[in-house]
């Protein structure tokens, strides 16, 4: 028809259309790529410390089972908890104090970790002293702090946990075994003067934990 003519191929506005949907199709993947990417990441971390925790608890569970002392699931770490009649009595905190029962208790700890390698799977055992809650500030943070070297020091020459997996740290007075029980009443719990071992472990993606292992140095004593 004379007159009417028609944009040739290629001119109209589809071509340029398809264009900006590919391009807004590519940064919608770029965008998702780096939410998703390090979300995997944490999902794949979180998955890996949840197997090797579980097979840490089955282990530590067995070596649990007998009285004054506790296992527990706390987070992403295990708490092994022995009660304060099993471990130190008042005012007392060297090594040569420690009960035979509590000094029992940890070895057969160790033997149930060095089975099937599960010590291998452990990042850190993180000793903790704890106190009752009489005595003055200064003396209880000493004592709780001296009793968890002192075990920390047995674990390591009479259990034979490498001293690269052990840590100690004093808590004092200030996490009782029941706390509203504590907050209640000033009575003096002994139980309170106990020692828990904070179990966690190696997660292959964490840097930070290659890291420490990596920089801590053993040497013979002199």
């Amino acid at each position: 028809m004379a007159g009417l003519s028609y944009e040739d191929e290629g001119s109209g506005p589809w071509p340029a259309f398809a264009d900006l949907l590919g391009a807004t199709t590519l940064l919608f993947l770029i965008l998702f790529a780096a939410v998703a990417a390090p979300a995997l990441k944490r999902a794949g971390e979180a998955d890996a410390r949840e197997n090797t925790l579980k097979k840490i608890e089955q282990k530590v569970a067995e070596a649990g089972n007998r009285e004054n002392v506790d296992v527990l699931r706390v987070g992403d770490y295990l708490l092994v908890r022995i009660e304060g009649e099993a471990t130190f009595g008042q005012n007392r905190f060297e090594l040569a104090q420690l009960k035979p029962e509590g000094k029992q208790i940890l070895r057969e700890f160790g033997a149930f970790l060095r089975r099937d390698s599960v010590l291998n799977l452990i990042d850190q055992i993180q000793v903790v002293g704890h106190t009752s809650s009489e005595g003055s500030e200064e003396r209880n943070w000493i004592l709780s702090s001296s009793r968890a070297a002192s075990v920390s020091l047995f674990l390591i020459d009479s259990v034979g946990i490498g001293p690269c997996q052990v840590s100690a740290l004093g808590r004092s007075r200030y996490y009782p075994v029941d706390p509203e029980a504590a907050r209640k009443s000033n009575r003096v719990n002994e139980n309170d003067r106990r020692i828990e071992l904070e179990i966690r472990p190696i997660l292959p993606t964490d840097t930070v934990q290659a890291e420490r292992r990596s920089n801590c140095v053993v040497k013979e004593r002199v």
